[in-house]
């Protein structure tokens, strides 16, 4: 008998091997022991999932480096607040407050990434499929308690945390009925320090060269208080063998209270004594320019809720089905105050840089005090609330109809209707009073802050705004300038507010068919399934066109989609262990649901000369005329099963994608006047290719002492064409892609101890495209982990986890690697627990 890191790896095993498609999953050790911080960290111990990071934690992944996923839970779709593909509300880039954020580990039992669907598969993983499992209450002993608690350090602000979990089911009336109720709490403090950017790199012409500079250096610190409650619960009924009803709800409610500050200023401006590398970028210099003190305070809450009712039915001896009625919604706010000083008409500071030293790079500031009211003034405020809803409601019905022949074994049918209804409606202030407001005069709203001292040269404190004195524009009413402000008044009738309002409705009806076979060919078992589904889309987009002179005019586009999804996979058991799949598919995803707002916003810079426009104007807008992405998709695996929970696989696969999104500007005309409008289109068709390579390998045959060695490795190499160019026409590869992904589990287990080190690493990636139409890209990454588990008896184990060993820094670069953009620190993360059950 098998248990922990074992058990958990002979489950996901065993779960790979009889599956009918191309699955990989990760299975918690125990109840509350998913075996990372959260979902998106466990999800990248599989081959071909890369993880994103945010501020101290993984926030949403790709799967063969794409992003448009199917998130599911207990086998039902779940999405954010912002939609599909949506990742959160959080504006600053560096953490979201998406799916993978919300679903705290300790409720989950197992994850299953699908990446060659079958046709009863829900539609949308251009990818593949995450199905979150939790436990069910049949599934488990009679009765059953667990708790965990935890205490938590976060090494780069010195804070302690805590966590909490616990779990009781328990089945009644002869073990038809079952109930399972559990919780989970989390609260940290976590920070970032480093090196950020918003405008990035421009470039510009010095004697007739061009060179590549950095005109938005940011010294910035972020502290949050970020805090966690969910919870799940089922009841099952099972009267007999022909009958079965589940009802299980999952909530999850997240909290943060940000402050984050930085000082910022462009190294291009007033630029002296420059010197560059040998591809022209901006390495040291002297800037005479504006040194800026900026405060954002956030408050974040974000929540996630989904519920469903399932029966499982036998109808005939040959016939039977399932059905299921979810509903789900998530809602989620982000409040921002942001505040600048500058300085004062006459004061001209200085700045030497040194991009090259260190991490960060290393500054000398002259010129100004950035501690003395005097010099400073403040010259911005905004004051922005950005709030999104999605309702999710779907039916769904599933047969199966048993045949019994030598070849074709079942057929099965069925039929989803799904209705998603998104909105966004922010309310924006941005609030700039006409020559600044002294700093001399807004006492107690200021503060001095003294910095993390992370980047070398800078002030050890410098003037901000005062925590907890500003908390909206109108709390400033000793400031008429800011408080009767029209935006401040009313910020729903601003431009900014109406463009960021939209509504987005679909409504899916799916219908698939599939065949099911088992046979025996040549010798060698054969199974597998082939089938279609069709899937119809109806879209209605609801956003505002905003005129040149700010007027708002509401506006509806409509559209169908009808696709037919053909799929097959065929799985052939060579015996001694030794398996072979092939399968083939065409997978569809549709837009990002913000990326369909109907929205346009109109600039009044045309030009006319005697009543002919003769300059075209500007504008942007969303996309909800994009076509879906459509892929066809081919898979081959070899696996070798063999000993005791021993594995090893090799996976090759290619997809054709028919359409990539792009950002272009589209001539369009508005009221007479032509326009350049900056929307996201169709582009050319891409590929994506590569192979998955899986070991996993417990060290039985060696001496006793020794055996409790084994060892978990994955290693995946994914290619992609796709027709993005950067400014110097080089092919770009899809964002989020590394091309080498590596993941190393070491463990030992014996009698009462356990001991894991995992390792992970990719290499570098492209994250986007650059306002100089330069790749922007994520240096490669190395995380390292480790956990040590302590049985004192069957109803209690400590258990010790160390996150960020290496304390892995997350560094960007424009283009090439010395055009540094970003570079961020988050430290070591530790974790002592001790769990009990019964």
């Amino acid at each position: 008998m098998v248990t922990g890191i074992r058990r958990s790896l002979e489950s996901a095993r065993n779960a790979k091997r009889n599956a009918a498609q191309i699955v990989d999953s990760i299975v918690a050790d125990d109840i509350g022991k998913l075996p990372d911080r959260n979902v998106a960290e466990s999800l990248s111990r599989v081959s071909g999932v890369q993880v994103d990071r945010g501020i101290a934690e993984g926030t949403s992944v790709s799967i063969r480096g794409l992003r448009q996923n199917v998130t599911l839970f207990n086998g039902r779709e779940i999405v954010d607040s912002t939609g599909r593909g949506g990742t959160g509300l959080d504006q600053s880039g560096t953490s979201t407050y998406g799916v993978m954020a919300l679903v705290p580990s300790d409720l989950i039992n197992r994850l299953e990434v699908t990446k060659l669907a079958g046709a009863e598969q829900i539609a949308g993983g251009l990818g593949g499929i995450i199905d979150i499992r939790s436990r069910l209450p049949l599934d488990g002993p009679a009765q059953q308690v667990a708790v965990r608690a935890a205490g938590t350090y976060d090494q780069l602000p010195g804070k302690y945390g805590s966590e909490l979990f616990g779990l009781w089911s328990g089945k009644f009336a002869n073990n038809t009925l079952g109930v399972l109720l559990s919780v989970s709490s989390d609260k940290r403090e976590l920070a970032q320090q480093g090196l950020d950017t918003f405008s990035g790199y421009r470039t510009y012409t010095v004697n007739g060269t061009t060179r590549f500079g950095n005109q938005d250096v940011r010294a910035q610190d972020i502290a949050e208080q970020r805090k966690k409650f969910g919870y799940n619960a089922a009841i099952q009924w099972r009267p007999s063998n022909l009958f079965e009803l589940t009802g299980d709800t999952f909530v999850s409610k997240l909290t943060s209270e940000r402050n984050r500050y930085w000082l910022s200023f462009n190294p291009t401006d007033g630029l002296s004594n420059a010197t560059y590398s040998d591809n022209n970028v901006l390495l040291t210099g002297r800037a005479t320019t504006a040194v800026l003190s900026n405060t954002e305070f956030a408050d974040v809450d974000s929540d996630i809720n989904s519920s469903a009712l399932r029966a499982k039915f036998v109808l005939t001896d040959t016939l039977r089905g399932t059905a299921e009625a979810s509903y789900g919604k998530s809602k989620s706010s982000f409040h921002q105050i942001y505040f600048r000083l500058q300085p004062l008409a006459g004061v001209q500071p200085v700045v030497d840089f040194d991009l090259t030293q260190g991490d960060f790079g290393n500054y000398a500031i002259s010129g100004i005090d950035l501690n003395t009211p005097a010099q400073l003034r403040h010259t911005i405020l905004f004051d922005n609330l950005y709030r999104a809803a999605t309702d999710n409601k779907t039916l769904r019905l599933d047969l199966r109809q048993s045949i019994g022949g030598s070849v074709l074994e079942s057929f099965e049918f069925g039929a989803r209707t799904n209705k998603l209804d998104s909105v966004q409606n922010p309310l924006r202030a941005d609030i700039r009073p006409t020559g600044g407001i002294p700093a001399t005069q807004m006492g107690d709203y200021l503060a001095p802050y003294s910095s993390s001292g992370a980047i070398g040269g800078l002030p050890s404190s410098y003037i901000v705004a005062a925590s907890g004195r500003i908390d909206s524009c109108s709390s400033l009413a000793a400031f008429p300038a800011i408080a009767n402000d029209a935006q401040c008044r009313d910020s729903s009738t601003t431009v900014n507010s109406r463009a960021g309002t939209f509504n987005v409705k679909e409504t899916f009806n799916e219908a698939y068919v599939k065949a099911n076979i088992d046979t025996d060919l040549a010798g060698f078992n054969v199974s597998g399934n082939a089938g279609m589904r069709m899937v119809q889309r109806k879209l209605e987009s609801i956003g505002n066109i905003i005129s040149g002179t700010g007027a708002a005019t509401p506006t509806t586009f409509t559209r169908e989609d009808r696709e037919w999804l053909p799929s097959a996979v065929a799985r052939v058991d060579l015996g001694n262990g030794n398996l072979v799949r092939f399968g083939a598919a065409r997978v569809v995803a549709f837009p990002n649901t913000a990326d369909m707002n109907n929205g346009v916003t109109l600039s009044n810079n045309a030009v006319f000369v005697n009543g002919v426009q003769t300059g075209v104007a500007s504008g942007s807008g969303g996309s909800p005329n994009l076509n879906p992405f459509k892929a066809d998709q081919i898979d081959v695996s070899f696996e070798k099963y063999f000993g005791k929970q021993a594995l090893a696989s090799l996976g090759l696969f290619t997809k054709d994608i028919s359409s990539f999104i792009v950002q272009k500007q589209s001539a369009e005309s508005y009221n007479g006047i032509n326009y350049f409008i900056n929307r996201k289109v169709n582009g050319e068709g891409a590929t994506v290719k590569g192979a998955e390579l899986l070991v996993q390998l417990p060290f039985y045959f060696l001496p006793s002492g020794w055996d409790g060695f084994g060892a978990m490795a994955t290693y995946s190499y994914i290619d992609s064409t796709t027709p993005i160019r950067d400014a110097a026409g080089r092919v770009l590869p899809f964002p989020g892609l590394s091309k080498n992904n590596a993941n190393i589990v070491l463990y030992y287990e014996t009698g009462p101890l356990g001991v894991r080190l995992a390792y992970n690493w990719r290499d570098a990636y492209l994250v986007s495209l650059s306002a100089a139409n330069t790749g922007v890209y994520n240096s490669s990454y190395t995380d390292l982990a480790s956990t040590l588990r302590y049985d004192i008896n069957k109803n209690f184990s400590l258990n010790l986890e160390a996150n960020n060993l290496l304390n892995s820094h997350q560094r960007t670069y424009d283009g090439v690697s010395e055009a540094l953009r970003t570079n961020a620190q988050f430290g070591r993360i530790y974790k002592a627990s001790i769990s009990m059950k019964f």
